[in-house]
């Protein structure tokens, strides 16, 4: 689901003034419940900041002519993962701006659940900052 420009990113770990979910100092197993809270029950969650590091991810969707952008975060033994799309709080431009795929980040930002008009919704991580 999904090369640096060098001033775009924080190189320190990310500071916040408030996190709702620290996905990022949760174990695997704890991240995969949480998550899956999240997809299945996002109306409990929409609104609060969460926290998560794992790897970038990138996927073009050719029908919503969409490229989206997803923190992912394998478990334990590498066989399983669980993630969230993301958008950035400040437009960017893909691929110069971004980190390279599995380049390991941490994103902060507002839980939000988008529906298109007709279509099923997916869980996203809105105006969210991206740190490496």
């Amino acid at each position: 689901m999904l090369a640096f420009a060098g001033s775009s990113f924080a190189k320190d770990k990310a500071s916040t003034n408030k996190v709702d979910i620290d996905l990022s100092r949760m174990s695997s197993t704890m991240v995969f419940s949480m998550v899956y809270q999240m997809v299945t029950t996002p109306e409990k969650f929409v609104g609060k900041t969460v926290k998560m590091k794992g790897a970038f991810s990138s996927y073009y969707d050719d029908e919503a002519q969409r490229r989206f952008f997803g923190c992912v975060i394998k478990d334990a033994l590498a066989c399983c993962s669980q993630g969230l799309a993301f958008e950035t709080a400040k437009p960017r431009k893909y691929p110069s701006e971004y980190p390279s795929e599995g380049a390991s980040i941490t994103i902060v930002g507002t839980f939000e659940y988008e529906r298109e008009e007709g279509e099923i919704g997916f869980p996203i991580i809105k105006n969210a900052k991206l740190f490496r």
